[in-house]
């Protein structure tokens, strides 16, 4: 019987993360495999509950042997995770004899650089199959990268069961006003800059920010004048920030499929966001939600070092063509957010519609088995 192998990091949290935790959780309860985590990193604190799953290989030297023998062993399947771009594995597999691999594409690709695209092409050879987590992944391996699209095979992302109901644990709203939320971390690149300049023009609206990032400080600045907007940091329970909203706004320059959107899909919450990359995959414009095509330079100049940066190019859905990245106007976020703050109807028929969606195409019980059968088929 093979065994699995997850290469990827849990020392924070981020969209892999929040999708591979539940995954994880479902395939030891129903997966035939033995499955097991392997990572650069120290667990962190949210992840405790799979501390014995989970081993760090730069704090063991047993570690390292171990995860050097399952790459050569025809009985274990390596699973990586955002990681073909990696030069170190690039490094790695140059010496090492190996087997059964895979790399998982969930959106690290929209940072590489020009440079990064002969390692993207070797680690591709390497690879039994490569997974996209959306069809735009899937074309920016395709386009930028050159790498063959026979051996790329998009997988949704899974979060939660087809059958999941959402009860909330505090019906506590933040505020009586119509409350607009942005759930995310706070990099140039989720746009969070976009939705603080929307807020601005609404005063009589309440703008909620969830989450945190290298741009914090800088964007709280910019809105200390500002009563409608409200930081809260990361939150623990993203669906109950989510439920507590009228409005949810994804105003990203670049999303490879766009978790938070899902999620707002389980709690029946009308969405606004970018027409760009993955997006259009989850959400049907007038239909299941907002897309407003970005057409704007970007604004936010003063990126720290320390940031993700920037991507070079991203996808635009309706050509499916690499294009340059752009931002939202924030008018046009403004006329959208009161076109829906004027009708209760609308906004329950785009929450409803978008359930319809994430409850058919993103469930875990899909994402389980697609993988499953990979496995199996190596």
């Amino acid at each position: 019987m093979k065994k699995t192998i997850h290469q990827l990091s849990l020392s924070a949290i981020g969209g892999v993360q929040r999708s591979f935790i539940p995954y994880f959780l479902y395939a030891l309860k129903k997966s035939n495999l033995h499955h097991s985590i392997y990572s650069m990193h120290d667990l962190g604190n949210q992840f405790i509950e799979l501390k014995n799953y989970h081993s760090n290989i730069n704090k063991s030297l047993i570690s390292k042997i171990r995860f050097i023998f399952f790459l050569i062993s025809k009985n274990y399947i390596i699973h990586f995770y955002n990681n073909l771009g990696s030069s170190s594995v690039n490094k790695l597999l140059k010496f090492i004899p190996y087997s059964n691999i895979i790399f998982h594409e969930r959106g690290a690709a929209w940072n590489a650089k020009d440079r990064d695209i002969k390692i993207y092409k070797s680690n591709a050879l390497k690879a039994q199959i490569i997974l996209a987590n959306s069809n735009a992944s899937k074309i920016m391996l395709i386009k930028r990268f050159g790498i063959d699209e026979r051996k790329i095979k998009v997988i949704y992302n899974g979060f939660l069961s087809k059958d999941f109901k959402f009860v909330s644990k505090n019906d506590n709203r933040y505020s009586e006003k119509l409350s607009v939320g942005y759930a995310g971390r706070l990099d140039a690149h989720k746009g969070a800059h976009v939705f603080i300049e929307t807020a601005k023009k609404l005063p009589k609206y309440d703008f909620f920010i969830a989450g945190e990032g290298v741009l914090g400080d800088i964007l709280k600045k910019s809105s200390n004048n500002y009563k409608n907007i409200h930081f809260l940091g990361n939150v623990k329970e993203p669906l109950d920030f989510i439920s507590k909203m009228d409005i949810i706004v994804t105003p990203s320059i670049r999303e490879p499929l766009g978790n938070i959107i899902i999620e707002a899909g389980y709690c029946r919450k009308p969405v606004i966001a970018s027409n760009v990359d993955g997006i259009p995959e989850i959400i049907t414009d007038g239909v299941s939600g907002i897309l407003i095509n970005p057409d704007k330079e970007i604004s936010f100049n003063s990126i720290p070092n320390n940031a993700i940066p920037m991507p070079e190019v991203v996808i635009n859905p309706k050509t499916l063509e690499l294009t340059r990245p752009k931002e939202i106007d924030p008018i046009k976020l403004c006329e959208s957010i009161v076109f829906l703050a004027s009708s209760l109807n609308m906004r329950r028929l785009y929450g409803e519609n978008l359930y319809k969606t994430v409850i058919e195409k993103f469930n875990i019980e899909n994402y389980y088995e697609s993988v499953e059968k990979i496995y199996e088929n190596l």
